[in-house]
């Protein structure tokens, strides 16, 4: 598949009028960048988003780069955005060094193995290395958001979709006491991790090919009443048809927690996928996650994984129907964490999943499932209470032996390093979790992947930063 950069001028021309005069060197646009792909141009606007190509407010580009052919399959690009989208976010947006045209360089490395071009991802540096660069920058991007014509939302928008000027969620002010901030992780520059309530879950919600995964559990199990009523709501889900019911919950429950006792473990995974479909739903993961008792059928899925030698595609689906729990509403995600055994057994799933040295999805999704526990443990009021000392340790030890050993995958790593984040910010500087990291040189061995890894970001942040000076006691 082709893949272009298109290239629009926030300051709708001003740039290339007043450049010279105001800073002595010509420049020809604000850029502002997207990806064309497939039909679809992505865009970081508040999230990641996929639009029709040119629909948004400003209109056509006036350039579009040819950055080359990917060879990668739409599945696999679904999968890598989904590693990006906790890091593209509205409170993550910083207008000079984390917006639209990190993203899409980000998301190039990716699809054809290079970035964008330098010109562009070197705007915001050349421009305020001048005096007058850093008092006009500011209002010549302010004035491409909010000028001209608007979003179909009326709104502010850059594209009329979600982003501003500004982060959509405003980042609070770092806690202080007597003067000074509270922890030393609010003096550093961590802006994916800084605003955690703005930070959502990743969640796994593409429903496959219901024929071919139906055909998987055999035309008995197939017929079930409960698997014929989760089809229709799946296919409803899919359809975007409204108000569209949820099966039996009770009865879904009851139909997976069976499967796993009767059905072979080769075929055990196209019910727990179904069941992961279903997770996809709020209305359903809330049940599961804080309704059901003892979390008995997720419990009985996870089990059968932590406790066999299981087949890839089994631990793979088992992993994102993990995740998919964390897109409940905070108070039954929270309760996710209040359950000890179940707690216990996340945590198993992660750290032995980090192991698959063979499947690079098990090791992004187990990095996944480390980001929904961090983050859902740090919006609780009690953090070291959601996640315990020897939880936190225990992953800790897990993620960083994975990022020391990552070899294959840029968007695993990122994963890992996302998590990993959540998981050590704002932690106490005197704790378990501080000194573990520095004794297995946790700042190092992220540091030491920007040689095979040097277009991650997150390394830097990560390494450097948090690692780095933020375990400076």
């Amino acid at each position: 598949m082709d893949v272009q950069l298109l290239v629009y001028d926030l300051s709708q021309g001003l740039a290339r009028q007043m450049s010279m005069g105001f800073l002595g060197f010509q420049l020809d646009a604000i850029y502002h960048t997207s990806i064309e792909l497939n039909g679809r141009e992505y865009v970081y606007d508040g999230g990641i988003l996929a639009i029709q190509p040119y629909s948004s407010h400003l209109g056509h580009p006036f350039e579009k780069v040819p950055l080359g052919t990917t060879t990668r399959t739409i599945a696999a690009i679904e999968v890598h955005l989904d590693t990006l989208r906790p890091r593209f976010t509205a409170a993550a947006y910083d207008l000079f060094r984390h917006n639209c045209n990190t993203f899409t360089d980000t998301f190039s490395h990716f699809l054809v193995g290079h970035g964008i071009p330098a010109h562009i991802t070197g705007m915001p540096d050349a421009v305020l290395a001048t005096p007058m660069g850093r008092m006009l920058l500011p209002q010549l991007m302010q004035s491409g958001m909010t000028g001209g014509n608007r979003g179909a939302n009326g709104g502010g928008s850059l594209l009329g979709l979600q982003e501003t000027a500004q982060p959509a969620t405003p980042i609070p002010a770092a806690p202080v006491a007597n003067g000074r901030p509270s922890h030393l992780h609010h003096t550093l520059r961590l802006p994916s991790f800084s605003n955690v309530d703005a930070t959502q879950p990743v969640l796994f919600g593409k429903v496959p090919p219901l024929d071919k995964l139906l055909s998987k559990l055999g035309d008995e199990v197939a017929a079930q009443p409960v698997v014929h009523d989760l089809r229709v709501y799946l296919e409803g889900k899919a359809a975007n048809t409204k108000s569209v019911s949820t099966p039996d919950l009770a009865s879904l429950g009851k139909f997976v927690r069976e499967s796993v006792t009767t059905l072979p473990r080769a075929t055990l995974f196209a019910a727990v996928d179904l069941f992961r479909c279903s997770l996809a739903d709020a209305r359903v993961s809330a049940f599961f996650a804080a309704e059901e008792v003892d979390h008995a059928t997720v419990q009985s899925v996870v089990g059968v994984v932590n406790s066999e030698d299981v087949p890839y595609a089994l631990r793979l689906v088992t992993l994102q129907m993990a995740c998919n729990l964390f897109g409940a509403p905070a108070a039954a995600a929270r309760s996710l964490l209040s359950d000890a055994i179940l707690r216990a057994a996340l945590v198993q799933l992660v750290s032995a999943s980090f192991l698959d040295d063979a499947h690079v999805s098990a090791r992004s999704a187990a990095a996944s499932l480390l980001f929904n526990i961090a983050v859902t443990a740090r919006k609780t009021k009690t953090p070291a209470q959601a996640l315990p000392a020897d939880d936190q340790v225990e992953l800790a030890a897990s993620v960083v032996e994975a990022i020391g050993q990552e070899q294959a995958s840029a968007g695993a790593l990122q994963g890992m390093l996302a998590a990993l984040g959540h998981l050590v910010y704002e932690a106490s500087l005197d704790g378990e979790l501080a000194d573990l990291l520095r004794v297995l040189d946790a700042a190092g061995v992220v540091a030491s992947k920007a040689r095979q890894f040097p277009e991650e970001p997150l390394i830097a942040e990560v390494g450097a930063e948090l690692l780095g000076k933020g375990l400076l006691a």
